[in-house]
C-alpha cells in the first residue's frame, strides 16, 4: 500500500468509523469546583445491545452522587425533558460488591442491574450534594460552599450478567458526512497531484 493509500485509509476510519462495543465502559474526569462546567462528570454511552448493566463510580477523594439519564429525543444533549432513569448516592459500600471502593470518608454510588434498551444515556456524576436539575445543566451550583474536588471514574459494565448482560460504546463526535468527503477529496487531490510531479520528473 502506498503512503497516500493508506492514508486515505487512516483518514477513512478517523472519519466514519465508529469505536466497538464491548461489556465495559469507563471514563476519568477530575471534577472542579462548584459553580464551574468541571464540577461535573458527564460519561456519554450508547446501548448496542440491550440488556442488564451496572452503572457505578469509584472516586477516591469525592463522596459521589450519580444519575441516569437517557436521551430521550436523541440530540446528543441533556434537556429537561429527558428522561431520569435511575440515580444513587452511597450505595457501592466497600465489601457490598467486589469491584466497590472506598469514597474518602464516605461511600460510591451503583445503579445495579439495570436494564437498558437501545438508545444513547448519559451517567452524570458529582460531589454530595448534587440535584438531577444541576444534573441536566451541567454544573454543580454549591456556590459558596465546599465542594470535595479530584479524579472520578464512572463505569458502565454487563460483566456479571453473562448472556443477559448487553453491551455498550462510547460515543464519540463525527464530522458530517459532507465534511468528511469534502476532506477525503482533498486528500486526493494531494495525491494525484503528487504523483503527477513524480512522473514529470521521471520524464
Amino acid at each position: 500500500m502506498t503512503k497516500f493509500a493508506s492514508l486515505i485509509a487512516a483518514a477513512s476510519l478517523a472519519l466514519f468509523g465508529g469505536p466497538a462495543a464491548a461489556s465495559t465502559l469507563s471514563a476519568t474526569h477530575t471534577l472542579t469546583q462548584a459553580g464551574t462546567v468541571g464540577s461535573v462528570s458527564t460519561l456519554q454511552f450508547q446501548v448496542t445491545q440491550a440488556g442488564l448493566f451496572d452503572i457505578y463510580t469509584d472516586g477516591p477523594t469525592i463522596d459521589p452522587v450519580l444519575y441516569l439519564i437517557a436521551d430521550g429525543d436523541g440530540n446528543g444533549a441533556i434537556d429537561a425533558s429527558d428522561p431520569l432513569i435511575a440515580s444513587n448516592d452511597d450505595s457501592c459500600r466497600v465489601g457490598f460488591r467486589s469491584f466497590c471502593n472506598q469514597a474518602g470518608a464516605w461511600h460510591n454510588s451503583l445503579i445495579e442491574a439495570q436494564s437498558l434498551s437501545l438508545g444513547t444515556y448519559f451517567a452524570v456524576v458529582s460531589d454530595y450534594s448534587f440535584s438531577v436539575s444541576e444534573a441536566r445543566s451541567g454544573v454543580n451550583g454549591r456556590l459558596g460552599e465546599t465542594q470535595l474536588v479530584g479524579d472520578v471514574t464512572t463505569f458502565v459494565t454487563s460483566a456479571r450478567y453473562g448472556a443477559r448482560g448487553g453491551t455498550v460504546a462510547p460515543v464519540s463526535a463525527v464530522p458530517l458526512p459532507a465534511s468528511g468527503f469534502m476532506m477525503l477529496g482533498a486528500f486526493a487531490m494531494l495525491g494525484a497531484g503528487a504523483a503527477s510531479r513524480r512522473r514529470k520528473r521521471s520524464a
